[in-house]
């Protein structure tokens, strides 16, 4: 393994804010770690598994470089990750101001600046999707007259599909304006920087994919191309997701290189990726939508162990430690799927179908189940969806069918009284 063949110490890697499900599967590399905490709580299980733990408050990033400054003195610091979105800009700053293996600020700010994004895909010359940056609804009236399909208004640095509203026309936009101009995403961004609120889009009709990646000093490896289930219209909550992607060779490399190919645009070069590409109807056109600068949520970093069996926590801390890509790997499926759960909002009244869903073949687990007496809220968002179900098969069809069974299997009854 790079950094040990000549006896020098191993790297030491600024690990911010992971959480404990993932903390155990750093035991064993090759790398030193400081673990950043969140202030407060239990430190028990970070500091048996790291050289020191230091509170921080991760989303600030004078704060957090304060205290990387600190551990840096002690022991320069070679790289430094970032596992929560609202992490990824403060640890960006970390990574210049120490000279550290990272992603740059310039870079950050593409990322979870969609208007910047698209701008810098287009400058290069690569295919985007008509927009504009609003500064009111009839900014994005404007707009709408040229979009036949009509057009999704977002928060520009929003994620979690946080404020996501179509309209079709333009008697739908003030309520659309409504729903993505109030929408709150959590980011802190540094005085004169932050983005203006809402980014008006083309509406792009076709299908929806993800390509999961890690680099190394510029240099990427695409692990896999995810297929994504939406609520539709108009927020477009992701539902499921099943990998690989079920596409012809030639459609699958069109969505990968579309990644690839924006992750250059934007000067990404360390870790671990999560590039949203819609698919046009005709298979001819692949259009990079977001860009994402960590592993992708839904358990979709779960669902890649699975079918390639490259773990990407673990890929994305070698990768910044050591420079290193994984090599090809085999996992012990042929496909993996996730499906979340959409029940009506209210209180939830009754939770049935567990063990007949847990007795599906290829059913792996159940996670985030409501309790009884929880409130549902109307989904507009990923944070409302209300449990998920895991699965894996020798194909991709049989994965996606024993999720999709299972799901289905599962009753979650509300007394149907919140408001959809």
């Amino acid at each position: 393994m790079p950094g040990q063949s000549n006896g020098a110490p191993v790297p030491h890697l600024l690990l911010v804010c992971p959480r404990h499900d993932v903390l155990g599967k750093f035991v064993g590399l090759p790398v030193a770690l400081t673990v950043v905490h969140r202030p407060g709580g239990d430190r028990e299980l970070e500091a048996s598994l790291s050289l020191d733990v230091v509170d921080a408050d991760f989303t600030d990033a004078d704060a957090l470089l304060a205290v990387a400054r600190e551990v840096h003195a002690r022991r320069p610091v070679d790289a430094v990750l970032g596992l929560t979105e609202l992490s990824l800009h403060p640890v960006s700053v970390v990574a210049e101001a120490l000279g550290a293996r990272g992603n740059p600020p310039a870079t950050l700010a593409l990322t979870q600046d969609k208007a910047a994004m698209r701008a810098r895909l287009r400058d290069r010359g690569l295919g985007t999707v008509a927009h504009r940056v609003c500064a009111g609804v009839e900014e994005a009236r404007a707009l709408i007259r040229g979009c036949p399909a009509g057009v999704v208004l977002k928060p520009v640095d929003g994620n979690g599909g946080t404020g996501v509203h179509l309209a079709r026309t333009e008697e739908e936009l003030d309520r659309a304006w409504a729903w993505a101009s109030g929408a709150r995403t959590g980011f802190a961004w540094p005085q004169g920087e932050s983005p203006s609120r809402v980014l008006a889009e083309e509406f792009l009709t076709g299908r929806e994919f993800s390509v999961e990646s890690l680099s190394a000093a510029g240099r990427h490896r695409v692990l896999a191309v995810t297929r994504k289930h939406t609520s539709g219209a108009p927020h477009f909550v992701e539902t499921g997701h099943d990998l690989p992607a079920p596409l012809p060779p030639d459609r699958y490399r069109a969505v990968a290189d579309a990644a690839v190919d924006a992750l250059d645009a934007v000067g990404y070069a360390w870790g671990p990726c999560h590039t949203e590409v819609m698919l046009a109807e005709d298979g001819e056109r692949a259009t990079v939508v977001e860009i994402n600068a960590r592993q992708g949520g839904d358990q979709i970093w779960e669902l890649v162990h699975h079918v390639t069996g490259v773990d990407l926590l673990q890929g994305a801390v070698l990768a910044l430690a050591h420079g290193v890509l994984p090599g090809p790997a085999t996992g012990l499926a042929g496909g993996a799927s996730i499906r979340y759960l959409t029940p009506r909002p209210g209180r939830v009244t009754e939770v049935t179908g567990v063990a007949e869903a847990l007795a599906v073949e290829g059913v792996i687990r159940i996670g985030e189940l409501p309790s009884v007496g929880d409130e549902l809220a109307p989904l507009g968002d990923s944070w409302n969806r209300a449990g998920h179900v895991v699965a894996a098969g020798p194909d991709p069809k049989s994965a996606a069918d024993a999720a999709d069974t299972a799901a289905a299997l599962l009753g979650v009854r509300t007394d149907g009284r919140g408001t959809r």
